[in-house]
């Protein structure tokens, strides 16, 4: 008989007993789960970079015959010299007055008066001075017909009286209205030239103009003078008379005050500070002397601020623009950035501002020349523009301004530089000037969608910017940024740029929390997924955007799925992207090794299976929810796509995609 410890021996059991594997429940392995989806985290749309700057890139939907060129031809005849010439305010109505024909005289000593005759020849007119050539021209007029006979006496007095010679000495550029005084009241509406040089003698020989009075010595002088003044030419300051006056008024235009109301300090100042500078200019050799140049353009601009000269305080600005225009031609990029800052500070307008705009937009399309844009300084004045012109009088120069923006906000350098300088906030008001412009109008200008692809191009650059966030959350530029979503729903530059900053942004909790509180910023997401179904580009950032807002914010979950077709519109882009892939798939006949799917799976899945994962992502995260969940599952159209991609890619190559559904 065996003791109770040999039986223990006998038996055939291990030395330890093995531990039951404990068996889940299955609330832990539905929170299992969970969990997995809620770290599930995808790639970001990958945005490469352009290699040429252009206003549209190669992928624009633009057409080129509808949208501004990039490239074209600049110079100095491109501006305008006399910019801003004032237009009347109104037109003048004609005068009642009809000339009547004279009577015919009642003695032979009556003087009858000239008709009309023909024009005064140009070539007898070079052969004398300015000063006479101005007085054939109104004598050449003749008299016109009045109501009654004149008295040659009359006619004499009243040519050479005090008055009449002051207005010839007053201004070159007056001397034709002046001398129109001259003549017979009671004008027609039409005048006609009458006569050729030969009238005055003619006329002096019957006694109606005098031969040599003394009281004619004024004109004489005033030939003389006009003469001496032909002879010296025109100079850069010119002093108290004529000269002055008609520079002044040829291209000072912008509201500039003529010299007349310049003080003795600012003549002073002009002639001591400003005019040495202007000489050097034009002494310079443009070819060879650059660095010159750049020299006196930097002490040029100095003098002007410490002169208070900038703006339109400037007497003597028209002659300072046109030295400008003229060192465009000139050729150099440092150069002419330097122009570019001392024309914007002169605050040109029009055509003018449009061709500067135009200048800093060729010169920021190399990216060698964005050290230049560092070094001097041009950035302020750039953005003064956005700050200062009106987007409706000066579209295309805003949107050039906008371009060359766009351009510098690559460099990493400039585009912090600018956001210190409040260009994000700046962005936001003029997009939502454009807005409001487009409301009003109840329609979308052309100009404005332009507008707005070179906008929205800049606060895409900024939101690479981590320290650009709080200040898109403080100046409400999401809420802003939906708004144009919707109004521009059609055009597919603006809705990609907009899809391009909230992909980035809604990679944050503080911005994606900030998203979701915009009103209606879910159902602009699916009216824009059912607008551009094919738009793979465009969809796979807003789907991503959508699971960003939906990963972590059960409200959110619940708003989505609240919209009306939000379900139905994800089922839909899945159905078309899934047929769309295996159409790919089968073309291709599967003709790549398993090293190469291999190679490019999971971490470089095409652009139709990138759509594919996030729209999962987002289905994943509104399962999540408790009661949203349950109603899903219950969605036979969403287990079966969910399957067909199961049996597509998991079952048929595990090892490739368990990344992608993990």
């Amino acid at each position: 008989m065996q003791s109770p410890k040999e039986k223990r021996m006998d038996k055939s059991e291990p030395f330890f007993m093995p531990c039951a594997p404990k068996r889940k429940m299955s609330s832990e392995i539905i929170s299992e789960a969970r969990h997995s989806l809620r770290i599930l985290k995808t790639q970001r749309p990958f945005t490469p970079r352009e290699d040429q700057r252009t206003l549209f890139g190669t992928s624009s939907s633009r057409t080129p015959e509808n949208r501004p060129p990039s490239a074209f031809s600049l110079h100095a005849c491109s501006f305008e010299i006399n910019e801003s010439r004032p237009v009347s305010g109104k037109r003048l109505s004609p005068l009642d007055h009809k000339p009547k024909l004279p009577a015919s005289p009642n003695n032979e000593d009556e003087i009858v008066p000239s008709f009309p005759k023909p024009p005064v020849d140009p070539v007898d007119i070079k052969r004398v001075s300015s000063a006479r050539a101005r007085l054939f021209k109104v004598a050449s007029q003749g008299t016109l017909l009045p109501d009654k006979a004149v008295n040659p006496e009359d006619f004499i007095k009243r040519l050479h009286s005090e008055s009449s010679v002051a207005a010839l000495h007053s201004g070159r550029g007056r001397g034709d209205a002046r001398l129109s005084d001259l003549n017979i009241q009671n004008q027609t509406k039409e005048h006609r030239p009458t006569s050729s040089s030969n009238v005055v003698g003619s006329e002096i020989e019957k006694g109606i103009l005098p031969k040599r009075s003394s009281s004619s010595s004024a004109l004489l002088n005033l030939r003389n003078e006009s003469e001496q003044t032909e002879r010296s030419g025109p100079t850069l300051c010119p002093s108290n008379g004529s000269e002055n006056k008609n520079k002044n008024r040829s291209g000072s235009g912008n509201g500039s005050r003529t010299s007349d109301d310049e003080t003795e300090e600012e003549a002073y100042y002009w002639n001591t500070e400003i005019l040495p500078i202007l000489n050097i200019i034009e002494k310079a050799d443009n070819d060879t002397d650059v660095d010159c140049l750049c020299k006196a353009c930097i002490r040029l601009y100095k003098s002007l601020e410490n002169g208070n000269m900038l703006g339109r305080n400037c007497k003597q600005r028209a002659i300072l623009l046109k030295i400008l225009y003229k060192l465009v031609d000139v050729g150099s990029d440092q150069l002419s950035l330097l122009l570019v800052k001392l024309i914007l500070a002169l605050r040109v307008t029009g055509k003018n501002l449009l061709n500067v705009c135009k200048l800093i937009f060729k010169i920021s399309r190399c990216e060698n020349n964005d050290v230049l844009f560092q070094t001097e300084n041009i950035l302020d004045s750039l953005l003064d523009v956005l700050k200062s012109e009106d987007m409706l009088s000066n579209s295309e120069a805003l949107l050039y301004c906008l371009g060359a923006i766009k351009f510098l906000s690559g460099n990493a350098n400039l585009i912090k530089y600018m956001l210190n300088e409040n260009l994000l906030e700046t962005l936001v008001q003029l997009m939502k000037h454009i807005s409001n412009t487009d409301k009003e109008s109840d329609s979308l200008l052309p100009i404005s969608g332009n507008l707005l692809v070179q906008l929205t191009a800049i606060l895409r650059n900024i939101a690479d910017l981590s320290q650009s966030r709080p200040r898109f959350l403080l100046s409400g530029a999401l809420s802003e940024l939906c708004v144009i979503l919707e109004q521009y729903i059609a055009d597919k530059d603006v809705c990609t740029n907009v899809a391009r900053i909230l992909s980035k942004l809604s990679s944050y909790n503080d911005c994606c929390t900030a998203l979701a509180d915009c009103p209606r910023c879910f159902s602009i997401f699916l009216a824009v997924l059912n607008k551009h179904q094919k738009k793979q580009d465009l969809v796979v950032r807003i789907v991503f955007t959508l699971g960003n807002l939906t990963a972590k914010n059960n409200h959110a979950r619940e708003q989505f799925y609240m919209e009306d077709g939000a379900i139905s519109t994800l089922l839909s882009l899945f159905q078309i992207y899934y047929e769309l892939d295996c159409c790919m798939k089968s073309a291709s006949g599967r003709s790549e090794s398993a090293e190469e799917v291999n190679s490019r799976h999971p971490k470089h899945p095409t652009d139709v299976e990138d759509v594919l994962i996030k729209l999962i992502r987002v289905l994943a995260n509104i399962s999540i929810h408790p009661s949203l969940g349950t109603v899903l599952s219950t969605n036979q159209n969403c287990v079966d796509l969910l399957i067909k991609v199961l049996g597509e890619y998991f079952i048929s190559d595990p090892v490739s995609y368990q990344g992608l559904f993990c």
